[in-house]
């Protein structure tokens, strides 16, 4: 049992880390960073949208505030799938495997992915346009996208909500199975 419950604890303790950090590394990269130097390889599509196409002007500081914010949409449900996980690894250190509290964390778990996706769409639309908005008519853009990452994402986000129907159906017949006598 301690092979699950150490481990458990361990991360448990990560997910909480990484629920206050998330914002703070995204206000970071918004206010220092310069995006050119770095958003192919931190994924920030509109960014690489404008880099592509040579729209991308001077960012002023408005322009980056606003584009944390918007960043913060899909944000918030990765903040949320965090916190969710660091329950669920919680139950895992306490010993509750197969319990209510494990198969909601599972379905919100698999909500906030999906609800995430969503939200990246709705985060590359408002920084495309937060950071084109100086540009003389006709040359202001805005981009909306869904990729394959996405749509994996999606997939599994929907995989993760059987799951939990399939762990939710065993916990009710462990619980009529521990009820007969």
């Amino acid at each position: 049992m301690d092979n699950i419950t150490k481990p458990s604890k361990r991360f448990a303790v990560l997910f909480r880390v990484l629920f206050f950090i998330h914002p703070v590394l995204l206000l970071v990269f918004w206010m220092y960073i310069y995006p050119t130097d770095s958003s192919g390889w931190l994924g920030f599509r509109a960014l690489n949208v404008l880099s592509e196409s040579g729209a991308l002007p001077d960012i002023d500081l408005w322009q980056r505030l606003a584009c944390f914010g918007a960043a913060l949409l899909p944000g918030a449900a990765i903040m949320y799938v965090y916190l969710v996980l660091s329950r669920l690894f919680t139950l895992y250190a306490h010993g509750v495997f197969f319990g209510k509290g494990n198969v909601s964390c599972y379905r919100a778990i698999a909500y906030g992915l999906i609800a995430q996706q969503f939200l990246f769409m709705a985060e590359e639309a408002l920084q495309t346009l937060l950071l084109t908005i100086r540009n003389p008519e006709g040359e202001r853009l805005i981009s909306v996208g869904f990729d394959d990452a996405n749509v994996s994402l999606l997939i599994v986000g929907l995989m993760i909500i059987l799951i939990s129907r399939i762990m939710d159906e065993g916990r009710k017949i462990q619980e009529e199975q521990s009820l007969t006598v």
